[in-house]
């Protein structure tokens, strides 16, 4: 399977003078992790989400935020792009995007971008769906931290490579929180600067038995269009696996 079977097209970008508020909008209307930057069909550079969900830090003063939120997208955006040609394989690009920790490549043919791929559309690779390994193999313990926490505490865990904190309380998970969700969470009014766990998180949980198989997993990613499932023994959490422990499993 090709990188061309499997990009996604079209792909969505912005100029070098728009600001990050632009694209941040550009990915919460088509829920995409990252934006290039383009001139003439050329890609310049890159915004991704984990930028600007780390960038908004919500305990900055009302003004920097905003000063953030304006700031063109040329002083924030990657330069040095990694891409990846259209003819190659899907493996070719598991391995190139595990080796640089990225999740994503513009997929370029003659300096012309055709596309994006990224991650989650190798979910959907024969290499993926072919796998397949008890879940207990594959999660770790999870990172947690209660509804009542700041989502400034959730941007520091996820920066020290949380990847994904789950929220619970006394009744157990009740959200999770990724780099998406930073990206895309917006504060208004008197919550700008104060936001908690509980405004930030997902609140849909996706949970699995431990007697899973990670094809279950990728099943059940896909279907709530999520990067993590929660994996349950009765009512007592014993693990996560994200699309990323997978990805990982697979490239090794």
């Amino acid at each position: 399977m090709l990188v061309s079977d499997l990009m996604s097209t079209p792909v969505r970008g912005a100029y070098s003078h728009d600001t990050v508020s632009h694209a941040r909008n550009l990915m919460m209307r088509h829920r995409i992790s990252r934006v290039l930057i383009l001139d003439e069909g050329r890609a310049l550079g890159i915004v991704t989400k984990k930028d600007i969900g780390f960038s908004l830090r919500r305990n900055d003063p009302a003004w920097r935020y905003r000063a953030k939120d304006n700031e063109a997208l040329a002083n924030v955006m990657t330069k040095e792009l990694i891409v990846i040609s259209p003819d190659s394989s899907a493996r070719d690009a598991l391995l190139l995007m595990v080796t640089h920790k990225i999740s994503g490549v513009p997929v370029i043919d003659q300096g012309i971008v055709l596309g994006i791929i990224t991650l989650t559309d190798l979910l959907k690779s024969r290499l993926i769906l072919e796998f397949n390994a008890p879940v207990l193999d594959l999660m770790h313990s999870p990172v947690v931290i209660t509804p009542k926490h700041s989502a400034v505490h959730a941007v520091d865990l996820i920066k020290k490579g949380a990847g994904t904190v789950v929220v619970v309380d006394d009744s157990g998970p009740v959200g999770t929180i990724s780099d998406t969700d930073l990206a895309f969470f917006e504060e208004k009014g008197d919550l700008l600067g104060s936001g908690t766990a509980a405004d930030v998180m997902r609140s849909v949980v996706p949970t699995l038995p431990i007697t899973a198989g990670s094809r279950d997993v990728v099943a059940l990613m896909q279907q709530n269009n999520c990067q993590c499932v929660i994996i349950k023994e009765e009512s007592c959490i014993k693990g996560i696996i994200t699309r990323d422990d997978i990805i990982r499993e697979v490239a090794i």
